[in-house]
């Protein structure tokens, strides 16, 4: 798919409020010691519901086409606050798979991180005692620390469910596919459970390490069939405008080819490749819809 990103850059990254996402040093397997944030006063904030309601209508492809429009803007900028941007974090869809989707949740898991990190690989009573902890709105995010057992299944998701909790992801192994309730993302599959016999440290102790990414408690979490992103409320927010912008192009692009255009009449491709085939600076652009341009073409090889 082509990518597409707003024309224009924002002038500054917002500056992060006291309820904004928490930092945290990656220590070890990613778990580092922090004060365990407000989330109470950081879900009811009313940016970040705002931020969460419009994620609603968007996807992953969107919010990282934005993400990669950003981070090259801030990667060339002079601005000191542009070079703030964080970018977000893609779970490695290799090995993080969606095992269960509701049907009523439009295909999309919106939430709040609420970290844990088991203490010993095969038990999983810290994942229960989280649980206890968990309210809506929250998703779970498990660092199994190698499990070979499943720390979850359909018992854990149906409470999850009653609880109002948008989703688990586990860097490691849950069982009973066939039976999950709410969304659920884990790396394995095994049927065996492990124990129920170590407390561990707590709900939002620290960050975790999953799927190759940092998660820090208060992060906001966004999965969908694609994959799982995870940022902070800041880099979210400043992703929303363009991932929109994009999402509204691709919908009139699949406008203009059901009712008989071609892709490549609605943009400038003819100009585009030419150019790129000499070896000139081109951009690939939308004929119809002129705040929105596509970026990041890579250059192209012509035998």
């Amino acid at each position: 798919m082509l990518t597409i990103t707003c024309l224009g850059i924002p002038a500054a990254l917002r500056h992060q409020s006291r309820s904004a996402s928490v930092h945290l040093a990656a220590l070890g397997r990613g778990a580092g010691k922090a004060k365990k944030p407000d989330l109470t006063e950081h879900q009811q904030n009313g940016d970040v519901k705002d931020i969460i309601k419009r994620l609603q209508k968007l996807g992953t492809g969107p919010l990282c086409d934005a993400d990669k429009g950003h981070k090259l803007t801030s990667s060339t900028s002079d601005d000191p606050d542009l070079k703030k941007y964080k970018g977000l974090n893609l779970m490695d869809t290799d090995v993080m798979k969606l095992r269960h989707a509701p049907k009523q949740s439009g295909g999309v898991m919106i939430g709040v991180a609420r970290t844990v990190q088991l203490p010993r690989p095969n038990d999983f009573l810290a994942v229960l005692s989280a649980l206890t902890e968990l309210s809506a709105g929250d998703v779970l995010v498990v660092n199994t620390g190698g499990s070979t057992r499943a720390v979850a299944g359909s018992l854990f998701t149906t409470e999850a469910t009653r609880r109002g909790v948008n989703g688990i992801v586990v860097d490691g192994p849950i069982r009973d596919v066939a039976e999950l309730e709410c969304f659920a993302y884990s790396t394995k599959i095994t049927p065996y459970a492990g124990t129920v016999q170590h407390v561990g440290e707590g709900v939002d102790v620290s960050s975790v390490q999953c799927a190759g990414v940092t998660v820090n408690p208060g992060d906001i979490i966004f999965g969908d069939s694609d994959g799982v992103l995870c940022g902070s409320v800041d880099t979210f927010s400043a992703c929303l405008h363009d991932a929109e912008h994009i999402v509204a192009a691709e919908q009139r692009l699949i406008e203009g080819m059901k009712v008989g255009n071609s892709l490549h009449s609605m943009t400038n491709f003819d100009e585009h490749f030419a150019a790129r085939k000499e070896g000139r600076e081109s951009s690939l652009t939308f004929k119809d819809l002129r705040t929105v341009k596509f970026t990041g073409i890579d250059s192209v090889e012509v035998s």
